[in-house]
């Protein structure tokens, strides 16, 4: 089934707007994604056969006219069964679902390039918490057996002086060649960089790019990325100074986010953690993995410690951390 439109609708607005951009910017259905926002209107799409499939909530998704329409319901409930399908589920899991129940192949859902990569973000609106370490660290672990990138969307990286490099190219060039229409997976190998077997995109110098990019580039890209540059997994490094790092972490497979302990810490990230509710972004809460700064790094360690050794110390948790994922997933 690869003809006529998919439909969106649903009671809250704000979530159908996002997912028909999702399902339209991953152009992998062969459908025209609509929104609609007045049931009647979408009826009279259903009536004139204009509507391949639809995805709506309730109570659209029990009006009689939609019942002869190929549909999925958008439900608040997991494990719902039948044509029901949870709403706040990864964006990319709904995308295969989707692809499923309209008999799309793998091959085609994925435009020919194979699998998508597996996003795994690092972020906290807490500083000091070892979050760039974590993110490096997981991602040198990834690339011991699979293709892993890493990016960090930090605005003063610090990866210059660290690593002693200067780059020809970097974050902001590829943001350049989407802003322009350009292929940038022609082009990736001029970037790429290693560390070890971890390849990464040196980050921005200026952190006008990352804040101008959150408007669109960045999305297009992490979509190229993901699905056709043959990487396996892509580790984001997620920068305090975003604007609205809770529109990427949506997109995201996997989240985690390391916690210090302290009073002030944990009154932050309560008041964070409301925030993303009343914001409608309450379902990262229950995606993420809250990391105790203690499981990380144990006893503090010393300040006169470099930083190769902090990594080194914080090898085995992080091992333990993607095992038990992997034997939960088992």
């Amino acid at each position: 089934m690869r003809s006529g439109m998919i439909a969106v609708w649903d009671k809250d607005r704000e979530y159908a707007a996002k997912l028909s951009e999702y399902l339209h910017r991953q152009n992998s259905l062969g459908s025209t994604v609509v929104l609609y926002s007045d049931p009647d209107e979408l009826k009279r799409a259903v009536d004139t056969h204009q509507v391949s499939m639809a995805l709506a909530g309730r109570p659209v998704a029990d009006s009689p006219w939609l019942v002869e329409t190929a549909h999925l319901t958008l439900t608040e409930e997991r494990d719902s069964g039948g044509s029901a399908v949870y709403k706040y589920q990864p964006a990319r899991e709904m995308l295969r679902i989707i692809a499923g129940f309209r008999g799309t192949s793998a091959a085609e859902e994925n435009l020919a390039w194979g699998p998508p990569a597996q996003l795994r973000a690092v972020y906290s609106p807490l500083g000091g918490c070892l979050k760039t370490s974590l993110a490096l660290v997981m991602g040198s672990i990834l690339a011991e057996e699979k293709t892993c990138l890493f990016l960090s969307l930090e605005v003063h990286s610090g990866y210059r002086t660290l690593f002693d490099r200067q780059y020809p190219m970097d974050l902001s060039d590829l943001f350049a060649l989407v802003r322009h229409g350009c292929d940038v997976s022609g082009r990736l190998s001029g970037v790429l960089q290693s560390f070890g077997k971890l390849q990464y995109i040196p980050p921005v110098i200026w952190p006008e790019d990352i804040r101008e990019a959150e408007r669109g580039e960045l999305k297009e890209l992490l979509h190229i990325l993901a699905q056709r540059c043959g990487f396996e997994e892509i580790v984001l490094d997620m920068g305090a100074d975003m604007s609205r790092p809770e529109e990427i972490l949506t997109w995201c497979d996997k989240i985690y986010r390391p916690e210090k302990d302290d009073a002030f810490s944990l009154a932050k990230l309560t008041e964070y953690e409301e925030y993303l509710k009343v914001s409608g972004y309450g379902e990262l809460a229950e995606r993420t993995s809250r990391i105790p700064l203690s499981e990380l790094a144990g006893e503090a360690p010393s300040m006169k410690w470099n930083q190769w050794q902090r990594w080194e110390q914080m090898l085995p948790a992080v091992r333990r951390l993607l095992a038990g994922e992997r034997n939960g997933n088992a």
